[in-house]
């Protein structure tokens, strides 16, 4: 391949282009994205229909609760920026996996609920696909190898997976548009850099760190490789490559300087004990070819992969697999080097520190430690195999009839290579059997991955042979056909869904619902122990169970405060706090349990029962004594049974000098208001007092005493604290996010100035078109 080619972004060395009649123009990527639709109808055709939904694993604990309370946020006015109902208070929109201010999360704030979300995760996968289609178009020039790419990256199991979580999801889906589109921006410059930008900052608004990374980083390599082999010019490209990065910082700021913020006060660091977590098992690259190898079944008939629960499958395909090995032989350019690369460090990595890589990794880099789960590196490979699939069939497709018979050899022996891995992996669970191993379940896996693997290749062999015909046709969709069902059908039931109305309203198994401004629930750790664990063969009952239990986020949705929830970002020091009162293996301490006013704990008989507890204190108080400690002293007493919130209080030692109070004072608290971002109350005391709020102590928190700022401090370690002089006194609290105000500023800023740019860009090109005249050159007349 020239550098000219290179630059112009044409096919790649080795792949002749189609002739007319072999580029299968009928299969365009709008096409193609009816076929990804007809296979998701077929996969959930109730949720397409609105009749289910999903529900199961992080999307009905987690997911769901969270677009609920954007949702209705929304329709309220509000920007959530401050969870009151969890973990006694949390910033919310910082927390990034929120996707607040990710544009297409208008699709579940505008519409009802659920349905809408469903269908947010549904049309991501299909922005995916056809995202996929147009960039390996760009790089192959063959549409069917194109769609090959498009539906296998759609449809393989890590993106079926993540239908629970738009977070990860959508950022998926945008990875192809931003490597297009960057790509072509590093070439040629101009209003590219900007439609560049703005496909970049979809993926960054998304909300999943590390697959932003991954994007990135394969980007620099790429950027790297091409310019080393002097295919790109390297310092216009390295600027472009500087000015949109520039502008995607510019146009996410809104979100990046919150959640850097939170970061910086938060319980992760690069020792966080998560890294190491579910890596893929050492045998794990088995289930490349037999998905269902090692894979114990749930009662809901959902596989999961024994040692990590992040993603139950990343199959892709066997026959994709067979084409992406036969690119990464034949197809000798520095994109396939690039794409087999990436491919292999992110299977090598996925390993965790059995794959030593890792290990080293992040020694020499810590700030790795910050990432959870290195089974999340499996996307580098799902990205990279169906674009090396795709080259590999245009090299068979493509090439002259003498190199398409050496092609055909390559393909056929990464076929047999891979039969003989399947042949090893079912003989393995069949005679080293373990508990944990189903070979009923597997044998048949592995049987008809083996029987998809010749139905692909052979009907790629027969297209060969009838390319410019009407047959020739039927064979290249049934081709396509069968890479659908291949990856379609390797899971059983990897995303089960359960009747919508097991979203509607709930009866609670409680009393008398705790409000917010007035009192909390708790799950003790038993009851959390248990939550983790149930399953249940009936969707309804287990979607209903989860809810009535308050489980992880699920109080969102009956709009009841919590303790504890389910964040990936915790409050340092809320989390200390957490910590004393779940790794005890008795009852949780009493006297904390009533400053953070519990007044409902999950029964210890009934699991989805509750018990009133009705000495818990309200979350304002005043009045008491302020005792100066340390961290460790604090903890400890907080812990004990003998802390008494309604005359004490601990501050840190380093406010010993700013406050006045020193004894119990004789205070009240009247008319509090609470609200997500505002509390209000009136406070009167005979001489200065503490006012103690049981909520976390934050610093974008602002404390006003008639209408004049004064210091807010951490009481009893997590919570805060103000002072108030004698007499009656107005009391205002106010959630200020000055991140967010700047980086709102910032990023409209950045939208204006990049619509301007791509505005003037394309005056500017349809002036030099105009300029150039019409087009006179004679094209030859077919014979």
């Amino acid at each position: 391949m020239n550098s000219a080619s290179a630059t112009r972004g044409g096919p790649a060395a080795g792949i002749a282009p189609a002739a007319p009649a072999e580029r299968a123009d009928w299969l365009g990527a709008g096409r193609l994205a009816g076929l990804i639709a007809l296979f998701l109808f077929v996969l959930y055709p109730g949720v397409i229909l609105g009749t289910h939904s999903f529900f199961y694993r992080d999307f009905g604990v987690f997911t769901y609760p969270v677009a609920w309370h954007t949702h209705e946020s929304f329709w309220r006015g509000e920007v959530p920026l401050w969870n009151p109902l969890n973990n006694s208070g949390v910033p919310f929109l910082a927390q990034w996996n929120t996707t607040v201010c990710y544009p297409l999360s208008l699709i579940y704030m505008l519409f009802p609920l659920p349905g809408s979300v469903n269908y947010f995760g549904l049309i991501h996968l299909v922005i995916a696909g056809a995202g996929m289609y147009l960039l390996a178009y760009r790089w192959t020039q063959n549409r069917l190898a194109a769609s090959i790419a498009g539906l296998a990256f759609a449809l393989n199991g890590l993106m079926l997976n993540c239908l629970i979580w738009t977070s990860n999801l959508a950022a998926l889906s945008w990875q192809p548009w931003v490597v297009l589109c960057v790509e072509q921006a590093w070439r040629r410059g101009g209003r590219r850099m900007v439609i560049a930008a703005f496909a970049s900052a979809m993926q960054m608004l998304a909300g999943a760190p590390e697959v932003i990374l991954f994007t990135w980083l394969a980007l620099a390599v790429l950027w790297m490789i091409e310019s080393g082999r002097k295919t790109i010019p390297c310092w216009p490209a390295l600027r472009r490559f500087v000015i949109m990065a520039g502008l995607v910082a510019g146009l996410a700021a809104i979100q990046l300087l919150p959640f850097l913020d939170l970061l910086a006060h938060s319980e992760r660091d690069s020792s966080n004990v998560l890294a190491d977590a579910w890596p893929m098992p050492w045998w794990g690259w088995a289930n490349y070819v037999v998905p269902l190898f090692h894979c114990a079944p749930s009662a809901l008939g959902y596989y999961r992969q024994t040692g990590q629960y992040w993603t139950p499958s990343y199959y892709l395909g066997i026959g994709v697999l067979a084409l992406a090995l036969t690119g990464a032989w034949r197809v000798r350019q520095s994109k396939t080097w690039w794409l087999t690369g990436m491919a292999l460090v992110g299977l090598v990595l996925a390993l965790g520190n059995d794959g030593q890589i890792y290990a080293w990794l992040k020694h020499a880099a810590p700030w790795i430690g910050f990432m959870r789960f290195p089974i999340k590196f499996v996307a580098l490979p799902t990205f990279a195999i169906p674009l090396l699939a795709a080259y590999g069939f245009a090299s068979v497709q493509s090439a002259p009839p003498g190199q398409s018979r050496r092609g055909e050899k390559t393909m056929f022996f990464a076929a047999a290579l891979l039969l003989v891995l399947v042949a090893l992996v079912l003989a393995a669970t069949r005679w080293c059997l373990k508990p944990e191993d189903y070979w009923s379940s597997t044998w048949p896996n592995g049987v008809s991955r083996a029987l998809f693997l010749v139905a692909i290749l052979g009907g790629i062999s027969a297209l060969i042979r009838f390319p410019a015909t009407r047959l020739g046709g039927l064979i290249g969709f049934a081709v396509l056909m069968l890479i659908g069902l291949d990856v379609t059908t390797a899971e059983r039931r990897q995303n089960p869904t359960v009747v919508a109305k097991a979203f509607g309203p709930l009866e609670l198994n409680m009393s008398f619902r705790p409000r917010y401004g007035e009192s909390r629930a708790l799950l003790t750790r038993q009851t959390l122990l248990f939550l983790g664990k149930v399953d249940t063969s009936d969707p309804l009952h287990y979607c209903i169970g989860v809810r009535g239990a308050l489980y992880e986020n699920c109080n969102l949705l009956e709009n009841i405060p919590k303790v504890d929830g389910f964040c990936s970002l915790h409050l340092e020091k809320e989390m200390d706090i957490l910590t004393t009162l779940y790794d005890r293996t008795n009852a949780f301490p009493a006297p904390l349990a009533d400053f953070l006013g519990v007044a409902q704990v999950s029964a210890p008989d009934t699991i989805f029962a509750w018990q009133p507890r009705p000495n818990c204190l309200p979350l304002v108080t005043a009045g008491q004594r302020p005792v100066f400690a340390d961290k460790s002293e604090t903890l400890e007493e907080l812990s004990g049974e003998k802390f008494n919130p309604r005359q004490l209080v601990y501050l840190p030692k380093s406010v010993r000098g700013e406050v006045t109070a020193t004894n119990l004072s004789d205070a009240q608290i009247a008319s509090p208001q609470f609200a997500a971002h505002r509390i209000q109350f009136t406070a009167a005391a005979s001489t200065p007092a503490m006012v103690v709020i049981a909520q976390s102590f934050y610093h974008n928190w602002r404390a006003f005493v008639d209408g004049h700022p004064v210091p807010l401090w951490p009481a009893n370690h997590a919570y805060q604290a103000l002072e108030i002089p004698a007499g009656r006194h107005e009391v205002l609290l106010v959630y200020q996010d000055l991140a967010f105000r700047i980086g709102a500023v910032i990023s409209t800023l950045t939208l204006l100035g990049g619509l301007a740019w791509l505005l003037l860009a394309t005056r500017s090109s349809r002036s030099e078109k105009r300029c150039e005249g019409p087009d006179l050159r004679v094209s030859p007349v077919p014979s």
